[in-house]
Parts: structure tokens; sequence; C-alpha cells
């Protein structure tokens, strides 16, 4: 099984973004000094009876320009800090391919994030189908009943979890299927899960009902025998390279 990420797809885009955030940051720093040079010396007399309305355009100028500035710069920070790695998938992948049950024909591509698809953590591509991954490593006492979360507190009380692993699957498998269909892919089943890194005496999960499978690390491969593993040849291995390849950007 491969473990891999579109790291040249990744780096592509970041250069991508950070070159638009140099342009923006170049127009508004044009803007800016254009609005501040003709509001500090005037084309036109203070008497003039346009000079109002002159004088209001180029400070708004000189403010668009600020704000355009603003843009670019964080434009460019996102394109510098945008997280090229998943640790937690990098380890789900590791533990996963050291199984020894997942063969050549399979392949777990993690930290996807791509135009029209958004960010999703892993995606294990093969003949079963597509599986989407929601990784956490939350430790603490948690309930899941269908789509609701609860955690435990250091005083036994249940309150809400910060976080909802479920529906956020859910908007992942929604959106691979979805971007699939636009890719005239739409044939490849999709499913989901949501596993947890930390160990099980760390992280217990009460299950009533989910409307993902939750699995640890630990016992995922069994977790998956029961859903995505349960048919092992739903779509051919032509198709299986198809997806490897649409969702690296090879």
């Amino acid at each position: 099984m491969d473990n891999v990420a579109p790291v040249r797809a990744l780096n592509r885009r970041s250069t991508q973004l950070l070159q638009i955030g140099f342009v923006v940051l170049a127009v508004g720093v044009f803007l800016a000094i254009v609005g501040l040079l003709l509001v500090s010396i005037p084309l036109i007399p203070t008497q003039h009876s346009l000079f109002v309305p002159y004088d209001l355009f180029f400070k708004f100028v000189f403010f668009l320009g600020l704000i355009v500035v603003v843009a670019g710069i964080a434009l460019a920070f996102r394109a510098v800090t945008r997280r090229k790695e998943n640790d937690l998938a990098l380890l789900t992948g590791e533990i996963m391919g050291q199984s020894g049950y997942f063969d050549g024909r399979y392949s777990f591509i993690r930290n996807i994030n791509r135009p029209g698809l958004g960010y999703i953590d892993a995606v294990l591509v093969g003949p079963p189908g597509a599986l989407v991954f929601r990784i956490v490593d939350n430790v603490g006492v948690f309930a899941n009943e269908g789509g609701n979360w609860l955690k435990q507190n250091a005083n036994g009380e249940w309150i809400p979890f910060q976080i909802n692993p479920t529906k956020e699957a859910v908007d992942d498998i929604q959106a691979l299927r979805q971007y699939l269909v636009r890719e005239k892919l739409n044939e490849i089943p999709v499913f989901g899960i949501i596993v947890f890194t930390a160990e099980i005496h760390d992280s217990s999960v009460a299950e009533k009902d989910p409307v993902v499978p939750i699995s640890h690390l630990s016992d995922l491969v069994q977790i998956l025998g029961q859903q995505y593993l349960v048919k092992q040849d739903r779509i051919p291995q032509q198709v299986v390279t198809e997806l490897r390849r649409l969702l690296l950007d090879d």
C-alpha cells in the first residue's frame, strides 16, 4: 500500500498563491501611493467646485489601497504557512501499512487540499472504493449518538464536544462524492470513517447508532471489515488508478 501525499500539487498551489499575493500587494501599494500623493498634492485648487469630490475619491483610493495591501499580505502568509503534511494521517497510513492487509492495489492519500474539493485528512483508494478519513487525536471519554458528540469533563459531567467529527466526516464524504460526479467518476462508492489515534485506554468512545463508523488505530482493519472491506471488488483497478491520479494530481 502506498502512503503518499500530493506534495507536488500542494507546492505548486502554494507557489501560485504566493505569486497572486505579491501581485495583489503590488496593486495595493500602487493604489495607496497614488491616493496619498494626489491627496497631499492636489491637482486642482481647493477653491474649485470639484475639489471636495476629488479629495474624497482619492482618499477612498488610498484606503482601498491599504485594504488591498492587507489582502496581499494575507495571501502571501497563507501561501508560506500552508500545511504540507498531516502527521496524524501519516501515522495512520504507517499503521495500516504495517498491518499487512493492504496490498499494492491500495493507496492511502493523505493531506488532500485542492480546489473544488477542499481539505480532507486522507482517502484510502482501492478496489472497494474510496474511504474518507477524519482523524482526531483527542483523549478522554466520549459519547456518540447518531451525529451528536459529548465529552466527559473532570467532574464526570457530559458536555458538548468542541468538535463534531461526524459532521466533518459527512461534509468530507459529500464533498468527495460531488467532486467525483464533476470528474465523471460517480461510479466510485465513497465511504467514511472516524479514527482516534490515541490508545483505547486514553480515548474511549461509547457509541449508539453512529452515522459514520468510529475506530481506534488498533482495531481499524477489524472495523473496516464490517463496512468498506465487505466487498473488495466494487471498482476495477483501472478506475482505482484514475482516482489515485486525480487525488494526487500527478
